[in-house]
Parts: structure tokens; sequence; C-alpha cells
């Protein structure tokens, strides 16, 4: 009822006219059935031009009885669709600029991530400043996952690193064990095949950012590992200080993405030697 009453207080004069048009119609038929054709003819002519007064605001422009005329409407829709497409082009465009910025020159680059961040909000904000409402949240995510990637790939190359080293202590204990030559092969084997079976590096890192929680990943690969050598191979797994609790903190964050970025997240994703040195 509430939508009815709204629809008459916009548009009463073009239902005046549409019902003044109707009842001027039926008069038109009415004296066309019983002959007097001068009086329909006046008569049709008024309910024409009720008509046409009824539909008036909706064209943009009108040339006689011609007839030319364009609808307002038509038009309108026309340029909301013209927007959108536009949209569509600035998204794509916007897009192209900041995932170029993104990845040139991550390694090695003097680009700082503060930069790419202060683009990606500029660029957001001047979209604004137009009047264009444009979802950039996918662009977002992208953004950050490289930006979690960074975050973790010099972690997870110091965990690996760190395993391979225990690793090779490992096997130079198991070749002071089994001795030169070896006589227990069946031992040698199983325990050469579970020191294999230590992995030590996080696959696809970069892709699994986008979807994955890549730091709880890397976590679980260096505390398994650590379980690994110690128990089969009485070899402590020495990691980096620190590198567990940046680990944990990060895991807690990329959990509840998107990601607050903090000023210490953006030093972190810029230090690429963390934990290497």
């Amino acid at each position: 009822m509430t939508r009815l009453w709204k629809y008459v207080q916009n548009f009463w004069e073009r239902m005046l006219f549409g019902c003044v048009g109707l009842v001027c119609l039926g008069f038109t038929f009415v004296f066309l059935w019983t002959g007097q054709i001068t009086s329909a003819s006046a008569v049709f002519a008024m309910s024409f031009f009720s008509f046409f007064y009824s539909n008036l605001a909706r064209f943009k422009k009108f040339k006689g009885l011609g007839f030319e005329a364009e609808l307002w409407e038509d038009k309108q829709q026309e340029a909301a669709n013209l927007i959108d497409r536009l949209k569509s082009v600035v998204t794509v465009y916007t897009r192209e600029i900041v995932m170029n910025n993104v990845m040139r020159g991550r390694w090695g680059g003097a680009e700082s991530w503060q930069k790419r961040w202060d683009l990606l909000h500029e660029l957001e904000g001047r979209h604004s400043e137009l009047g264009q409402q444009i979802d950039f949240s996918d662009l977002k995510h992208d953004v950050e996952s490289v930006f979690i990637f960074d975050l973790c790939s010099p972690l997870a190359s110091s965990v690996r690193q760190s395993i391979e080293t225990a690793k090779t202590d490992a096997a130079k204990s198991l070749s002071a064990r089994f001795g030169s030559p070896v006589t227990d092969l069946d031992g040698w084997n199983k325990s050469h095949e579970a020191l294999r079976s230590i992995v030590s590096s996080e696959e696809n890192l970069f892709e699994r950012s986008r979807s994955e929680n890549v730091a709880r990943g890397i976590l679980s690969l260096a505390e398994s590992a650590q379980q690994s050598l110690k128990e089969g191979f009485s070899i402590e797994l020495k990691l980096k200080d620190g590198l567990i609790d940046r680990l944990k903190v990060l895991e807690g964050l990329i959990e509840h993405r998107p990601m607050n970025v903090s000023s210490q997240l953006i030093n972190w994703a810029d230090d690429h030697e963390a934990f290497s040195r």
C-alpha cells in the first residue's frame, strides 16, 4: 500500500491524463457505434492528446506530429548501462596499475610496501571522489595475498635451511651408527627412508597464499620436522630466534583476513632477508 501511494504521488499527472484518455477513447467507440463520426473524431483527438500528455515527461525531445521522439527513460537506461561498462573498464585498468606496481621488482627492488598500499588507497579514493562506487574487494584480496607471500616467504626459507642442516647432521649420525661397510642394510634403508620423508619446504607458496593460511602451514611443517628429527635421530632442530613467534602472529592475522596492515607488518614484508642472517 505504501508503494502504491508513493507511485500515485510521483505520477499522479500521468495517471490523470491516462484516465481521461481512456474515458475519451471509450466515448470514441460509442460515437462510432452510433454513427456520430464528427463527435467520434473530436473525442478521439482529446483521447490522443491525453495519452500524449500522460507520457510527455518521459520524452527527452519531441518534434511535432511527424513523429520524432526519444524516450528520456530509455536514455537514462542507456546512460546507466554505459556507466556500468565504464566501471568495468576502470576496474581493469586500476587492477593492472596496482598489480603491476605490486609485482614489479619485489625482490631486490627499492619500492616499499607502504608505497604499494598507498597507491591502492589513492586510486580507490580518487574513484570515490568522482562518485564511482566500484568494488575493489577482489583487487585488495590479490594485493593482500602477495603481501602475505612476502611476509611468509623469508620465514619458509629460513625453516627450510634449518631443516636441511639438521637432516645433514642426521645423515652424518646414521653413517657413524651403521659404520662402513654397512652390515645392517635393512636398518640403514629404513633410517634413510625416514630421513627422506621429513619435508623441509612448502610448495606453491605464492599460489596458496591466495586461499590458505600459509603461516600455519610453515609452522606445522617446522613442528613436524622438529618432532621427527628428535624422536627418530636425536637431532635438535635449531630455528632462528623469534621465527616461531612471528609465524604464530602471522597465523592469527591471516586467519582473520582482510588483515589490518600496520607499519610493523610492512617492515616485515620489506625485510626479504628476515631470519636468514
